[in-house]
């Protein structure tokens, strides 16, 4: 299993995430702002976006909203990989 190893939200609604396999990877989260409920909607302020956090390996946030690395792989833009 690919783990995520740090992340950092931006003020754009992305986030940056180093993979522990060296891997950066940013996900444009724009799209949690036109979900709805009581797990995500706390996510469209961006203090609490900001929030975000990793727990054994998954990118997550306080209200228990995550995101797997392999989506984050599948649908995020590569930005490095560490040789």
């Amino acid at each position: 299993m690919i783990k995520a190893i740090s992340v950092i939200a931006h003020d754009d609604f992305t986030i940056e995430v180093t993979l522990e396999d060296g891997r950066a990877i940013k996900l444009d989260m724009v799209f949690i702002k036109s979900q709805r409920g009581p797990v995500v909607e706390p996510l469209h302020q961006l203090a609490e976006f900001r929030k975000v956090f990793v727990r054994n390996g998954i990118v997550t946030w306080p209200t228990g909203f995550d995101v797997d690395p392999y989506y984050l792989i599948e649908s995020g833009s590569v930005l490095s990989k560490s040789a």
